[in-house]
């Protein structure tokens, strides 16, 4: 499911100037469009007693399509009516981007600078035919994973919808201008565990894959979770996305050593996915382990890891991802024959199996390497 797991490659850094930031001076208070529903949108820009679904559908399309409808000029088709009472009741969106980075082989992070001036990161990675969105959830993470940039930076705070859907349609404008495939793919991959910030996961999942907003397909979007406990698991019965759980480790004292704020044992959080599957009509599990050179990449490991997600129902795909440096003293990346040995020993288990391959990591856009400095 190349979809989910894009296949990476190491490039290098090109910085580049951004024009997109919205100056301090041109912001306003007045509300985005971006986290209202279609049937609330439509409320808003009617100028009678009737909502006008019509100017709804239609702004939402702009939107969908990265179109700045205020500053768009020639590019923008919205009816008079519909542009008029879009900048009547809204106003420009408020957030900077400050920096872009684009490496050799085309993957593209960009920051955004939120209103209160905390900072996310989210990256765009095109391959041949689509381009994938990585987004970010939360500004830092709790989860303090020890292999991870984000967790070692902490937790600032949670992302709004409106703040998760910003990446959405950044990422769509940024996509067409800089002229890669389509982009057809999300991963809630970036900074943040989703499941702290369910509420608003929630919201943002329903923009994305409304057929009249972004209009992602549910099988094209994807939540990555470490599972922080069996109540946040069960949590993601409904999600209109695809699931993944990052288990890193099957034994349960390796995995509080990688994600020490580990507070269940793997059977449990295991038992909770099951349940959570079975309820979806037995959807397959996708599953992450980062590849740590003599911490998780042994063949017990992988004895361990088979054992744990045997139970679980449907056909579960493991992803194995090379550990990115973030300065670690001690962890190093699997070699190569380590994760070949692993990934067979999997296949022949029975699992369909994946190795992604590092992409972006010299600007720090790959896997595990998102932070910013906090305010």
């Amino acid at each position: 499911m190349d979809f989910v797991f894009p296949l990476l490659v190491a490039c290098a850094l090109i910085l580049l100037p951004t024009t997109h930031s919205v100056s301090p001076a041109t912001k306003t208070k007045l509300p985005t469009p971006l986290s209202l529903g279609l049937n609330e949108l439509a409320a808003v820009l009617s100028d009678s007693d009737k909502p006008k679904i019509v100017r709804a559908k239609n702004l939402w399309k702009a939107l969908s399509n990265g179109i700045d409808v205020w500053n768009g000029g020639d590019e923008v088709s919205l009816s008079p009516p519909t542009l008029r009472e879009t900048r009547k009741h809204f106003g420009p969106l408020p957030w900077d981007i400050p920096t872009i980075s684009q490496s050799t082989c085309g993957t593209l992070k960009f920051l955004i600078c939120l209103e209160d001036k905390a900072e996310v990161e989210a990256v765009l990675i095109p391959s041949d035919k689509r381009t994938t969105l990585c987004l970010s959830s939360q500004v830092g993470c709790n989860r303090a994973c020890s292999f991870c940039a984000t967790g070692r930076m902490g937790f600032t705070r949670n992302l709004s919808s409106e703040e998760i859907l910003a990446q959405v349609y950044y990422a769509r404008r940024y996509a067409k201008e800089y002229q890669m495939p389509p982009l057809q793919n999300i991963v809630f991959m970036g900074m943040g565990e989703p499941l702290d910030n369910v509420n608003e996961v929630k919201v943002a999942l329903r923009q994305i894959t409304d057929p009249f907003m972004f209009n992602f397909g549910s099988g094209h979007v994807s939540l990555s979770t470490v599972g922080p406990s069996p109540q946040q698991i069960n949590m993601m019965i409904d999600l209109p996305c695809r699931l993944a759980w990052s288990v890193h480790a099957a034994d349960d004292e390796l995995r509080k050593f990688l994600v020490p704020t580990t507070r269940h044992s793997m059977e449990e959080l295991r038992d909770a996915f099951s349940n959570v599957l079975k309820k979806r009509n037995n959807e397959h599990l996708f599953v992450e382990v980062t590849m740590i050179e003599d911490v998780n990449d042994s063949i017990l490991d992988a004895e361990n890891l088979c054992n744990l997600l045997r139970p679980l129902p449907g056909k579960t795909r493991i992803n194995l991802i090379p550990y990115n440096d973030i300065r670690h003293p001690t962890f190093r990346q699997s070699s190569d024959e380590s994760i070949e040995k692993f990934k067979n020993f999997l296949i022949q288990k029975g699992f369909v199996v994946t190795v992604r391959r590092t992409r972006g990591e010299k600007e720090s856009s790959a896997c595990g390497q998102l932070a910013v400095i906090a305010h």
